[in-house]
């Protein structure tokens, strides 16, 4: 089989001939040790520095050849492609207040974190949000990245796109725009699940670009919850979040195309739901959830998306990590249904040994008919 034609049989709930694996998204740092060469891939404080210095050319001119290489060189199924800078187009240099911080034009002020390696808006400004104007209809330049992608690998592998549009590569962190967006749960419950609709329906031209190159699904997503459960009680979720998930999705599948879904946090009390709104495929799911359970109950409807805790790739043996192969692969390959992955991502921290651990564990013992008769205890599971 092909890559895709291995990822399609998997969504459809049948067998392949083996287990296919891809990431929803690889730092660089991971790249950059499966390829021997640096690389602007989700390059972090990096990459938003050559934007500064007006080398977008050269980011994307690496991150074309650089997934493309990457994923032959490790025999990965899924690809992403997004949106890159439209050419041209250079972000405004922040005033450098010290090493780790800076500040705009519009008062926002950005900090560098040494943990992650991003750079992020930590407190918002009283001006307007930093950055340039990005053209109002979308410039075909934004799409290099994923014409290239296609061009090279879009007969073999599968594509996923990951729709929306970039400028800059700076972000807010999580909790400044999803605090606000919880108290509104309360305060505006009406407004709030308007404005999640409106927003919904942007989807149709968010995606028409990659649906008209090509792709084979799009990954979209929302973090619904932390660890111990949802940011939301189940019944807010229906009244408020559900209608925007559901015509989400209702617009990806009228373009013939699967929904893959990234949220992090534990959805279990939620899992029906997104389910009923449309979602195919279930990505970044940690070990908390149970992804042996979440298969037993689910697993004739929603095929699943990871199996291997991301934070054990950047904390683990090789030994452990293939413990956590086999153990999702017993529970969840069965029937189809299943790509392995991280519960997440690879993360900066991911030990080049142990993603080469996964990916050997499931090329030796992942092929169908799934074949692993021995006693497995439970896996030693980091948090993720």
């Amino acid at each position: 089989m092909t890559p895709k034609e291995r990822v399609l049989t998997a969504l459809a709930h049948r067998e392949p001939d083996r287990v296919p694996t891809g990431e929803f998204a690889t730092d660089y740092k991971v790249i950059e040790a499966g390829l021997g060469r640096p690389t602007f891939w989700r390059a972090k404080a990096k990459l938003v520095k050559a934007l500064w210095e007006g080398r977008r050319d050269e980011v994307v001119r690496s991150q074309e050849q650089d997934i493309v290489d990457f994923t032959l060189a490790l025999e990965l199924d899924l690809v992403p492609v997004h949106c890159v800078p439209p050419r041209g187009l250079r972000p405004p240099v922040p005033r450098q207040l010290d090493e780790h911080t800076w500040e705009d034009a519009a008062g926002n002020l950005l900090a560098y974190s040494p943990l992650t390696e991003d750079i992020g808006i930590v407190r918002r400004g009283s001006g307007r949000d930093a950055g340039p104007s990005l053209p109002e209809s979308m410039d075909e330049s934004e799409l290099e990245l994923a014409t290239h992608v296609v061009a090279a690998l879009g007969r073999t592998h599968f594509l996923f796109a990951r729709p929306g549009r970039t400028a800059t590569g700076v972000g807010f962190p999580t909790g400044l725009g999803m605090e606000r967006e919880y108290l509104r749960i309360a305060d505006d419950p009406e407004g709030l699940k308007r404005d999640l609709l409106e927003g919904a329906e942007r989807m149709a031209e968010a995606i028409a670009p990659f649906v008209k190159l090509g792709v084979d699904a799009v990954a979209i997503g929302t973090d619904f919850g932390h660890n111990t459960g949802p940011f939301m009680s189940p019944r807010h979720f229906r009244e408020i979040y559900f209608p925007a998930m559901r015509r989400q999705c209702e617009i990806i599948h009228a373009a013939g195309k699967p929904v893959l879904f990234h949220s992090c946090g534990n959805n279990r009390l939620l899992l029906e739901m997104m389910i009923e709104a449309g979602m195919d495929c279930y990505q970044a799911i940690q070990p908390v959830e149970r992804i042996d359970e979440i298969k037993a109950r689910y697993g004739d409807r929603l095929a699943l998306w990871g199996g291997v805790a991301t934070s054990s790739l950047a904390t683990a043996t090789p030994e452990q990590i293939s413990q956590q192969v086999l153990f999702s692969l017993q529970h969840c390959a069965p029937g189809g249904g299943f790509i392995l992955g991280s519960s997440h991502s690879l993360t900066i921290g991911t030990k080049p040994e142990n993603y080469r651990a996964m990916l050997e564990c499931n090329r030796t013992r992942g092929r169908y008919p799934i074949a692993i008769s021995e006693h497995l205890p439970e896996p030693t599971w980091a948090m993720a």
